[in-house]
Order: structure tokens, then C-alpha cells, then sequence
């Protein structure tokens, strides 16, 4: 408890200091055996729930998560996107998915750790939020049990993914603990069947609260500030009724019920993009093509839900710059016109090929292929504010994808990728085998959601038996194992089990 009330408190000092001048500076900074009343303090207002949750959605841009190692390094090495020939590469050793070093335990420890934390941070608000479910009124309840209980579903689920063995063999394994209690004590490991049922239950109930009560269904995203109503803003910056939707997707295709994930992903998108009032529309051709330096590389009106990180060209500085050294950048093998770009991305008029791609020459007079997607950007006229911070964790376009996957008939495979086809400048295309859609997924996963880390989950929920080679594109194909896709538990965790 000490650590979750230092950290709401900290939220407290930097977002609503009149709350501290009310209680005295030192009183309230006094963290002791008083906690259960410091708690209470920061639970007694609808103002301290929002900074409480806010914390939690700003703590998911750690370095330990989202912002660093869940967002595309080190997971989209593991999908074998990239040049690593040089063996002194500071992420050379990522390819060969050796657990036991060093780098690597320590980046799943900082995952596991990181994320338990904030799920207990988010347990302490579910904890309150029944307890005072009279003083937030029915609004603010719905919203935050039900983003509560979302990202507590979500957070436990990109765990899963990382450390859960394969969910169709392993179902009766036990895998990891699914915690409920704020209090940090050793909790006994839960089965991958239970973790998923779990999961689902939090999502589903999320559901039914923000259903009720979420103003994205009839208002949008609402991506404008507001004085009077911002706790209910920028939905796209929250786990919202349709994020939760899409999530339950994501969880239901994990464990192989595709009439159900395709259910919530035609969920999504019937009632996200009804036609002339779209929430979620796709990106134009004007964001793309016509705004000079700053054009929308995230897509970001498509994004269900993402994180607002101001650091977020810490992202694109550290991992993907052009002024990085060869032991340092992540690129793909060749150049814009010959090597892997123009094998995932055979049309020139992609919009991913055209935003997310470049070359320059650098300070050594070298000409470096470099991925833009997280360039930053910004204009006097305000229009790129909308995007500069965004880092997308849920797309609509993954639930195209999705009810591609799990379509009855190859024609109706081909309706949902065309229409992705289409909003990325591509013409529509027509199937002929299973052979052929499964294919056309994985390259749309690999060109979607690069710099992102979803396409390593991708292969691993199929357990592909092989993956595109990053040095032979379109030729090679790299053989996978099952335990090259499962992260073994930190020692933390073991340790305490022994």
C-alpha cells in the first residue's frame, strides 16, 4: 500500500496541489502507518478519482511498458523486422531469443514489475470506487469502474501474451497470478483457462458500465478541452466503450472463439464507423498527402486507444533516428527502393510506405533508410496537436483484420481487407485460397503495426512454426519454436515461490 499511496500522491503534487495546501504539506506527505486515512483522503472527491486514474494512464508511458519496451523495440525485434547483422547491435541478442541473458531478464522483470504495480494501483480505485459509488454519482462510477476494470483486463492480458504459454495446448497450465487486491502479497498462479476467463469477466463488466454511461457513443471522442466537462474528454486517450469492445476481440480470437471476436470486432465497426457520424473515421487523403511537414503518421482519428506520452520522440530519437550509429538503429535490410520496404510495401502508393519510410545521409555522409513513424511534429496552426503525443495501442483497423480472420467465405474476407485496402491508397484485391488470406493478414499485420509490438503476438498466437526473415525478405522464412515465444517468469516472481 506505501507504494501505491507514494505514487497517487506524487499525481497529487503535480496535478492538484490546492488539495495539498487544504491538508498541510507535511501531514499529507507524512506516508506512515496512516495510510488507510491518506487513502481515504485522495478517494474523497470525484477530483481525487480522476487524478488516481489519470496517474495510472500516465504510468503506462514508463520506460518499463508502453513507453519503451512494450512499444515496438524490443517485441518487434522478437517479430524479426530488422537488419541486426551487426552483432555488436545493442539489440543483437534479442534475435536468437535467448532468455537466460542478462538484457533479457531484466526487460521482462521491468514489464512484470511495472505492470503489477499499476494493476494494483488500479485495484485501490476499483476498491473505492464501490466504496463511495453514492458520492460519484452514476456518471462518474460507470467511468471509472469501468476503465478501472478495463485496465486491469488489459494490462493482465499484454502479460499473458508475454509470459502465458500457447492458450489451445496449454489451457490447464499455471501461468501467472491474476490479482484483484491492491495490497502487493504473493498471489497463487491461475491457470491460462481461468487468466482468460478473467480477463473476459473484467471486460464484459466493463462493458455494461460505459454502455450506460460513456459519452463516446454519443458524443465521439470529444477531443477538445472543456472546462466544465474534461474529466469525460479525449476518449481516445481512455479505455472507452469501444476500446473495451475491441479488447474483448482481441481476447476471444487469443482463445480461439472466433464467432465471438468477430461479434465485438463488427461491433466496433458498425457502430464506429456508422457512414456521415464515423468516431472513428479513417485517415484522408489530406492528413496524409497534404500537410507538408507535419502529416498524420499515426492515423491517429482510427486509433480506439492510445496513450498520450510527451516524450513520445524519446520513442523515434532512441530507436529509429537517422543520427543513431549502426550498432544502435532499428531499420530494415536495403534502402526505400530495394530490400524489405518494397517487398512489404510493393505498392508505392501505400500510405505506409510513403509516411513511414525515409532516407537521409547523416553526419558520417551515409545515406540511412529510417522508420518516421514516430517523427515529431508541429505547426503554428494547432492542427498536429491533435496527434504529436499519440502513441496508439488499439486500432480500428485491427478489427478489420480480425473479422477478415474470421469470416465464413473468402469473398467476405476480401470485403473487410479491402476496405482497409482502400483508406492506405491500395487497390481492392480478391482471394482464392486460405492460403492466399492468411498471407495477406500477416502482411497487413507486419505493415500496420510496425513500432507498435503487436505483430510478435501475432505469430505467437498462431504459434507460426516460421516467420519472414529480416535479411532475405520475401525468400527466407526464419523456423520458430514454442519457447522462443514465451518470456519465463522474472526471478522476482520465482523466487518468492520456491
Amino acid at each position: 500500500m506505501l507504494l501505491i499511496m507514494k505514487r497517487i500522491i506524487k499525481n497529487l503534487i503535480y496535478i492538484f496541489p490546492v488539495l495539498l495546501l487544504m491538508e498541510g504539506c507535511n501531514s499529507f506527505l507524512d506516508v506512515k502507518p496512516q495510510d488507510n486515512i491518506l487513502e481515504e483522503q485522495v478517494f474523497s472527491s470525484v477530483d481525487g478519482f480522476n487524478i488516481a486514474i489519470n496517474g495510472v494512464y500516465a504510468d503506462l508511458n514508463q520506460n518499463g511498458l508502453y513507453g519503451a519496451n512494450l512499444s515496438g523495440g524490443m517485441l518487434d525485434v522478437m517479430a524479426q523486422y530488422f537488419d541486426l547483422s551487426n552483432r555488436e547491435h545493442i539489440f543483437a541478442q534479442y534475435p536468437n531469443y535467448d532468455f537466460a541473458n542478462d538484457e533479457y531478464k531484466s526487460r521482462a522483470e521491468s514489464v512484470w514489475s511495472r505492470a503489477y504495480e499499476l494493476i494494483a494501483n488500479t485495484n485501490a480505485i476499483l476498491y473505492h470506487a464501490d466504496d463511495k459509488k453514492e458520492m460519484l454519482g452514476d456518471i462518474y462510477y460507470g467511468i471509472y469502474k469501468g476503465e478501472g476494470l478495463a485496465l486491469r483486463a488489459f494490462l493482465h492480458f499484454d502479460l499473458m501474451r508475454m509470459f502465458g504459454s500457447n492458450y489451445q495446448e496449454d489451457q490447464d497450465l499455471e501461468v501467472m497470478p491474476y490479482m484483484t487486491q491492491h495490497e502487493r502479497k504473493v498471489q497463487p498462479l491461475t491457470s491460462n483457462k481461468d487468466l482468460v476467463n478473467l480477463i473476459i469477466k473484467d471486460l464484459q463488466d466493463a462493458k455494461e458500465l460505459l454502455k450506460v454511461v460513456d459519452p463516446i457513443l454519443t458524443k465521439g471522442v470529444l477531443n477538445f478541452d472543456d472546462p466544465n466537462t474534461n474529466k469525460l474528454n479525449y476518449r481516445q486517450y481512455r479505455l472507452n466503450y469501444f476500446a473495451v469492445c475491441a479488447m474483448l476481440a482481441r481476447v476471444y480470437l487469443w482463445a480461439g472463439d472466433q464467432p465471438k471476436a468477430k461479434e465485438m470486432a463488427l461491433e466496433v465497426i458498425q457502430k464506429g464507423q456508422v457512414a456521415g457520424s464515423e468516431i472513428f473515421p479513417w485517415v484522408t487523403t489530406e492528413a496524409v498527402n497534404n500537410r507538408g511537414e507535419y502529416p498524420d503518421r499515426i492515423f491517429s482519428t482510427e486509433v480506439l486507444f492510445a496513450l498520450y506520452n510527451t516524450n513520445r520522440i524519446s520513442i523515434q530519437n532512441f530507436q529509429y533516428s537517422y543520427t543513431l550509429n549502426q550498432f544502435q538503429i532499428l531499420t530494415f535490410i536495403g534502402n526505400v527502393a530495394d530490400g524489405r520496404v518494397p517487398v512489404l510495401y510493393p505498392n508505392e502508393n501505400d500510405f505506409r510506405r510513403k509516411l513511414h519510410w525515409a532516407q537521409r545521409v547523416n553526419n558520417s555522409s551515409t545515406e540511412i533508410l529510417y522508420f518516421t513513424k514516430y517523427l515529431d511534429v508541429t505547426d503554428t496552426e494547432g492542427v498536429s496537436n491533435a496527434y504529436r503525443y499519440m502513441f496508439p495501442l488499439i486500432r480500428i483497423s485491427e478489427m478489420y483484420l480480425i473479422a477478415a480472420e474470421t469470416a465464413a467465405t473468402l469473398e467476405e474476407s476480401a470485403q473487410y481487407l479491402n476496405k482497409l485496402n482502400v483508406n492506405r491508397g491500395l487497390p481492392e484485391i480478391t482471394l482464392t485460397s486460405q492460403d492466399e488470406l492468411k498471407l495477406m493478414i500477416e502482411n497487413e499485420y507486419l505493415k500496420e503495426f510496425l513500432g507498435e509490438g503487436q505483430t510478435f503476438f501475432y505469430f505467437k498466437r498462431l504459434q507460426m512454426g516460421s516467420i519472414p526473415s529480416p535479411s532475405r525478405p520475401g525468400v527466407d522464412r526464419i523456423p520458430m519454436q514454442k519457447g522462443f515465444y514465451i518470456f519465463p517468469l522474472p526471478e522476482s516472481e520465482t523466487s518468492q515461490r520456491n
